[in-house]
C-alpha cells in the first residue's frame, strides 16, 4: 500500500499479552477461580481479623506479638515456612509467572529443595554435588546447594548477618537481631 514499508521478511503483529496485576489488596480480585495460591493468602489475611480463642494463643504476649511492628510482615518470612516451606511446596499457581519471586518450587528450577522432615540430610554442603556429580540424588545425606544448605534448620537464623538490620536482602538466612537469632541444641 502507498505510505507503507514493506518488510523483507513480513510477520504478523502479535500485540503484547495485557498487564495483569497480582495486587491482592485490590478490591473484588477474585479472577483466579478458586486457585488455591490466591485462597491461602486470603486466608491468612484474613487470621488476623479472629479472635484469640480461636487462634488458640495461650497467653497475652503471644498476642501482643501479632501487633509488633518487628513481626514478620508476611507469613513466608516465618522462621517456620522458610525452612521447611520455601521452594519445598511445589507451587500450586496455574500462570506462568516469575520463578525467582515465587516462595514455592517450580518444576526444574535449580533452587528447589528436599522437605528436611523427611529427607534427613545435614546442613553441610554436599561435595559431589558442587562438582555436579553426586550420584545418590535425594537420598544423599548433605545438602545441595545453598538454599538446602543454609536454610536447613540447623543452620538458619543461627549465626548474626553481617548486614544487621539494614539487610536488604529478599531471602536472608542470617539473624538481624538479637530476637532472631535461633539457638539450636
Amino acid at each position: 500500500m502507498v505510505g507503507e514499508t514493506r518488510q523483507l521478511n513480513p510477520t504478523d503483529h502479535v500485540p503484547p499479552w495485557p498487564y495483569v496485576s497480582d495486587d491482592l489488596t485490590a478490591e473484588n480480585n477474585f479472577s483466579d477461580n478458586g486457585n488455591p495460591f490466591y485462597l491461602q493468602e486470603a486466608l491468612a489475611a484474613l487470621q488476623c481479623y479472629l479472635t484469640s480463642d480461636e487462634l488458640g494463643f495461650e497467653s497475652d504476649s503471644e498476642i501482643s506479638s501479632l501487633y509488633n511492628p518487628d513481626s514478620p510482615v508476611d507469613a513466608y518470612s516465618c522462621d517456620h515456612f522458610r525452612m521447611f516451606e520455601f521452594k519445598v511446596r511445589r507451587c500450586g499457581r496455574g500462570r506462568s509467572h516469575d520463578w525467582t519471586e515465587c516462595p514455592y518450587a517450580h518444576p526444574g528450577e535449580k533452587a528447589r529443595r528436599r522437605d528436611p522432615r523427611k529427607f534427613h540430610y545435614s546442613g553441610t554442603a554436599c561435595s559431589d554435588f558442587r562438582k555436579g556429580n553426586c550420584r545418590k540424588g535425594d537420598s544423599c545425606e548433605f545438602a545441595h546447594g545453598v538454599f538446602e544448605c543454609w536454610l536447613h534448620p540447623a543452620r538458619y537464623r543461627t549465626l548474626p548477618c553481617k548486614d544487621g538490620s539494614g539487610c536488604r536482602r529478599r531471602v536472608c538466612f542470617f539473624a538481624h537481631t538479637p530476637d532472631q537469632l535461633r539457638v539450636v541444641n
